[in-house]
Formats: structure tokens, sequence, C-alpha cells
């Protein structure tokens, strides 16, 4: 990092000069040099309490201050005027929702037909310009912590007891720094519970868990850390940290034995993480010991016990959502991920002896032609790993809309997902089933996804969504789309899944087709989606409800079976609007004959022979047994 900028010839301050103005000289400097902010930790490091007490009253440490603010996006004594503003709002006024001028416009990279395909933005510029900002806030943070603390510090205990003097910290110094940008910057930091995105800035992470630990060691800046600066904060030391470290450090358990040689640099940054988190913790405890037990905040954890199947929320008795219950929705609402969290992420055995795939997989023969454990695709294989690291708390989970992975027990690369419909499409309630591989070029080229709920190839689900498993979508590279919707290598699977889960499970899929958005807002078209929606829910409720039910995959047996226990309710209801509906439907066509091939696409089914099937489903799901008392 900075090595262009280092590279730049600068003359050096005269020696003569006292330390704080030698400083200035460096921190004037546009841009910022890597050599010289490296000299300037270095020189503030080196300095007596007296020296840094100048160094405060020449205005540097506020300067130090400002620089972070700038390159963070924060504003300069941000804690104190929120907390000033939430003192002087007492009438309880709520900020006004910031209006979309643009209106409502439809959604991008999906087959709509509006737009240029030209680029808006430049992402590689956009990047570049992150990462400097980052550059120049990891130098200047290395900075305060030297003012604080010491350079580069390893928070040993020695070094802890040689640094216990801080006669430098007076109270104005402790007030600048505790309501400087650091706290706000902290708190949405680490907030991050991305494996993935943190391994990418690890050094911005490191720069401000240092800075943090530093504080840490001041016991008159330790209240900044444990308090929230706002009503809607959280606290750094007692909240964000110990859930950081827990995320990070689950990192190298996650597909043990499928990565080869581990991400060295990501274990030692997950190691010198464990030790600020230490820090941090054992003096926002000591600092707790003298509040009375009501003002003090809990630890928090994201340590998930595996529930086990006769656990609270798993017995009959709390699946038993009756229809004389007063309101079943919240009930589903509070269990559903109870039920299902420890079944999002799960392990299967996919291929079997001698290396063969033992389940139906669309990438059959790619699989087959990799080795993952090639030291050419080590780094393709880190990456995969730190994605689905991120995953169990990025994943989707509620009763509306939820996305469940299966990846192979030996290899990463190998994944099976389930998306589950949102409410309020007609994709309500169905389980949705895709192939996802990850090609030898990943991440430079994105993943290569199949979808497989098609009625043995007999249902078009979407115009997205090909009754051959292709899914048309512009960041899987299969829809021409504006270069910012297209795949690189900073996206993940992540995005795709949720792409296909909001772009493509829409409440009208029918404007998805190329050329079709002529007739929205029109009563024609609401008349096409509407018949269309019609089909697709009718698809929905006999492909992705009841065949899932009856033929579901097995690797997927838990999720399915609780999904449609808990969703039983709201499927039945669904299954007789639907019924209302398309018999109300018919009636009209019976009456009006030219209406009948209104809609400009094959109709996929006769609605008169398809209430048999759904009669069945609602049969099926007024008898279906608790999933749990096949485990208890």
């Amino acid at each position: 990092m900075g090595s262009a900028a280092s590279s730049s010839s600068s003359p050096e301050p005269d020696e003569s000069i006292s330390i704080a103005d030698r400083i200035n000289i460096f921190l004037g400097q546009k841009p910022l040099r890597m050599t010289n902010m490296l000299k300037v930790a270095r020189m503030i490091s080196d300095c007596t309490c007296e020296e840094k007490l100048q160094i405060f009253d020449a205005g540097i440490v506020h300067n130090i201050c400002d620089m972070i603010a700038q390159c963070g996006a924060v504003e300069t004594g941000y804690v104190q005027r929120v907390m000033d503003r939430q003192d002087s709002a007492g009438d309880g006024r709520k900020r006004r929702p910031r209006r979309n001028s643009a209106g409502n416009t439809a959604h991008k990279g999906v087959g709509y037909g509006h737009g240029s395909t030209r680029s808006r933005w430049d992402i590689e510029r956009t990047v570049e310009e992150r990462l400097a900002r980052e550059e120049h806030l990891i130098w200047l943070l290395s900075c305060l912590t030297a003012y604080i603390y010491t350079i580069s510090p390893d928070f040993s205990e020695d070094q802890i007891e040689k640094f216990v003097e801080h006669d430098h910290l007076t109270p104005p110094v402790v007030k600048l720094l505790g309501e400087s940008a650091v706290v706000p910057l902290l708190e949405y930091h680490l907030k991050n519970d991305s494996v993935f995105d943190v391994s990418e800035h690890m050094e911005i992470y490191q720069g401000l868990l240092e800075t943090a630990a530093a504080m840490a060691t001041v016991p008159s800046l330790v209240p900044y850390l444990v308090k929230p600066y706002a009503p809607t904060a959280k606290s750094v030391a007692k909240h964000l940290v110990p859930k950081f470290k827990e995320i990070m450090s689950a990192y190298p358990n996650v597909l043990k034995g499928q990565m080869g040689s581990p991400d060295f640099r990501l274990i030692d940054f997950i190691h010198k993480t464990e030790r600020y988190a230490e820090v941090v913790l054992n003096a926002s405890r000591e600092y707790e010991t003298h509040l009375p037990p009501e003002e003090r905040i809990r630890t928090a954890s994201t340590a998930r016990p595996r529930t086990t199947h006769s656990e609270v929320s798993l017995n009959r008795r709390s699946f038993d959502l009756s229809e004389e219950r007063v309101d079943p929705s919240s009930d589903i609402s509070l269990l559903y991920g109870k039920a299902l969290k420890h079944l999002q992420m799960q392990t299967y055995r996919f291929i079997g002896d001698y290396g063969k795939l033992v389940v139906p997989f669309s990438f059959k023969k790619e699989a087959r032609n990799v080795n993952p454990f090639s030291p050419a695709l080590k780094e393709r294989t880190k990456r995969i790993a730190k994605e689905l690291a991120s995953m169990p708390q990025a994943l989707p989970l509620n009763a509306s809309n939820s996305i469940y992975v299966c990846v192979d027990e030996g290899r990463c690369d190998i994944i099976k997902v389930l998306i589950s419909g949102p409410d309020d499409t007609p994709y309500q309630n169905g389980l949705f089933e895709f192939d996802v591989f990850f090609p030898t070029s990943y991440p430079f080229s994105p993943p290569k996804c199949a979808f497989l709920t098609t009625g043995s190839g007999n249902v078009r689900f979407n115009p997205n969504l090909y009754n051959d498993g292709k899914i048309c979508l512009s960041i899987l590279g299969t829809w021409e789309g504006r270069p910012e919707e297209k795949w690189n290598p900073y996206c993940s699977l992540l995005q795709v899944l949720i792409s296909i889960q909001g772009l493509i499970f829409v409440k009208e899929p029918y404007f998805n087709e190329p050329g079709f958005e002529k007739y929205q807002g029109t009563e024609k078209g609401e008349d096409y989606s509407r018949k269309y929606n019609l089909q697709i829910e009718h698809a929905t409720l006999t492909y992705a409800i009841r065949d899932q039910m009856r033929n579901g995959p097995e690797y997927f047996k838990n999720v399915i079976q609780r999904h449609f226990w808990l969703k039983r309710h709201t499927i039945i209801e669904q299954a007789k609007t639907w019924l209302a509906e398309m018999r109300k439907d018919a009636l009209e066509a019976e009456r009006n004959p030219k209406r009948k091939d209104s809609v400009s696409f094959d109709t996929m089914y006769n609605p008169f022979n398809q209430e048999r099937v759904i009669h069945s489903l609602i049969n099926e799901l007024q008898t279906m047994t608790c999933p749990v008392d096949q485990y208890v």
C-alpha cells in the first residue's frame, strides 16, 4: 500500500525546527505520503509526555482527528453533536423520510427495456478512491495510536505496564479523542459481519481495533468505548467488539479440511483481533465494576449452540399455530428463525466414492474436470471459503423470504441453494432450488448458476428463468446490462442470490420480459400481468410447494418439512384464493371469448383441470404431521 505515493520525492523539513512544526509540514502535504506518515507516527511515539502536550497545544492532535473524520466521511465532533441533538429533540419529532424523486422505476439487470447500457460510474476509479482514503485513514489512526499509547503495539502485559503513565492525556485531550470520529467509525465498521469483506480491508480494521485497544488502556477514555454515543448506537466495547471477534474467530473452523492451506494473513489478523478484543473487554469490565448493576451493559455474544430438535419452539405444541389463535402470523415470525436458523448453512455428501457425484448436478462435467486442491486454484478456494464463512450472518431468514445453502462436505465449490418465494408475489411460500458452481476463473468471472424447479422442464416461472435452467441476469453475464450491473471481482455469491430473490421473484414478473414494459401502468398491461400471475401462482403451488413436499431433495429435507409446516395455514389460504381467482377468470373468459387469448405468451395450464391438484395440496397440508415428531 502506498508505493505509488511514497515514490514521489519531497523536501525533508529542516532538522533544526521543532517536532511540532516538522509534523505539521508532513501532515500538510497533499496527498499524504506513506514514508512521511510513518515518520510522523514514529516521532509522536518517541515523544515524552511533555512533548506530546506541546504537540496537542500546537493543534496537531486536533488536525489528525479532523483528517480522520474527512477520510472516514464522519463530521468532527460528531459524537457530541448527536448527543446535543438528542437532548434538544424533546418533542419526539421523527425525521421525515427522503422522497424518491425518480418515482417508481423498473428493476435493473433483469430484462426491462429502460435506459442505456452505458456506464454511469467507473467502478475501478471508485474502488481506487476508496482504497486511497482507507490508506490515509490507516496512517492517521497509526499516528493517533502512537500519541495515546505507542506505535505498532502488541498490548502484551509488559508493554501495558511500560506505558501506564498517561500524563499527556489531560481532560481536554480526552474530550477531543472521545468525541472524535474514531468511535463512530468503530461503530460503523464493526457492524460488518462479512468475513469476506473484512478480509478485503484487513488493514483498516486492524487500524481501528488498535486505536480502540489503545484507548482502552486509558481509564478516562474507556467510558467512550462502553457507553453508546447515541440512543440508536451500540456499545463498542460490550456489543460490537465481542461480536466482531466471535465472527472472525469462527472462520478457521468453517469448511475445515476443504481450504488446503489457510489464508495466513487472515489468520494472523484474527489472532490480533482476539488480543485487541481482550484488552477492550478487560478495560470495560474494570470500568463497570465501579457502576451500579443497573447501569452496566450486557456483553453481546454471537455463539449459537446447535439447536436440537427437542428444544424450545421445536415441539408439537409450539408448532401448533391453529386457526383459533388470535395472531398466528406473529407466532410464525417468532418461530421461523428458531426452527430453521441451524439449517440455513449445511453440508452434505454430494460426492461419493471415486469422486463421483451422487446427486444430480447441472455442472457435473465442469466439477469433474476441476481439482479444487490444485495449487493453481488456492486463491480461488480461499475466496470461496471467505464468502461462505460470511453467509450465516448475512443470508436472509424470516417467514417472508429466506435463502438456504448446502455445501458439499469435501468441496466448497459445489453448492445447492434453496430460495423461498417472497410474500406478496406469485412465488409466495414456494421453495425454488438452484445449482451453483464456481469456475476456475472465479472471482474474475461469475459463478455458474442453474434453476432446477422447472417441473421436469415443463414450466417457465419467469421471463428470466427458463425451463432449461438458464437464469437471465446481468450479474451472471446472461443479460446485457449496464457495466455497474455486471459481475466484477468485488461481487460475491451472496449478491447473486439476493439479486435472484429480489429482482426475479417480484410482484409483477410479466414486466420482466423485454418489450413488455410498454404495457406497464395501462389497463391492458394490468390484465396481462394478472393472468400471468395466475399461471405462476398455480405453478408455485404445484411444483414449488406440492412437489417439494412430496419429492424434495434429501439434503434440504428438514428445511422443506419445517418451512411448509410453519407456513401450512398461509399456503391453504393462498390455494383457496387462487381457486377463487381462477374460477372468476374462467367465467369472465366465457362471457368474453376474445379475452381468452389476450396474453401474448403460451398458456401453460388449463385452469379447470388443475383444481384437482390444488384440492389435493390443501388436503395434504391439512393432514400434515409435525416434522419434529420424527426426531424427538
